[in-house]
């Protein structure tokens, strides 16, 4: 079971305890993703990894760092902090092999389409759209 999102060590240590074997660890640092500036909430990535790592370690559990790659070395980063696993969708989003809508210019140029699952776009394929009690909190970018 993988549970999340947190950024302290508090909150690794009760989703471990309430049964989680992975912990998401990230609010904010995703590439696509506007909650820090939106809400202010949020917490730098490289210090929340080293933080949860040490907790969910302590327990047996593990952790997966969720956003703030932007190159390779974020990858060897968030490992060395102690991150288990490492998501990283910004990264490969323009590739032929990852999901999302191709999306053709009149010029020819080609992109995917990338959001966060907290944009406008994911609530409305996913939820609906937004709920009226809710604001988005990613946006939508189109990547070559």
């Amino acid at each position: 079971i993988m549970a999340g999102n947190v950024v302290t060590g508090e909150m690794t240590e009760q989703l471990i305890l309430s049964g989680a074997d992975i912990v998401k660890v990230g609010i904010g640092p995703g590439s696509v993703c506007t909650t820090r500036k939106k809400t202010g909430v949020g917490y730098p990535q490289l210090s929340a990894v080293l933080e949860c790592a040490d907790a969910a370690h302590g327990l047996g559990g593990l952790i997966i760092s969720d956003g703030g790659c932007t190159m390779p070395g974020d990858f060897a980063k968030a490992i060395g902090a102690g991150a288990d696993f490492v998501m990283a969708g910004g990264m490969f989003s323009g590739h032929d092999e990852s999901g999302g809508d191709l999306i053709e210019r009149a010029d020819g140029k080609r992109f995917k389409e990338f959001y966060g699952m907290s944009s406008a776009v994911a609530m409305q394929k996913f939820a609906g759209g937004v709920a009226e009690y809710r604001a988005s909190e990613g946006k939508c970018v189109q990547v070559p």
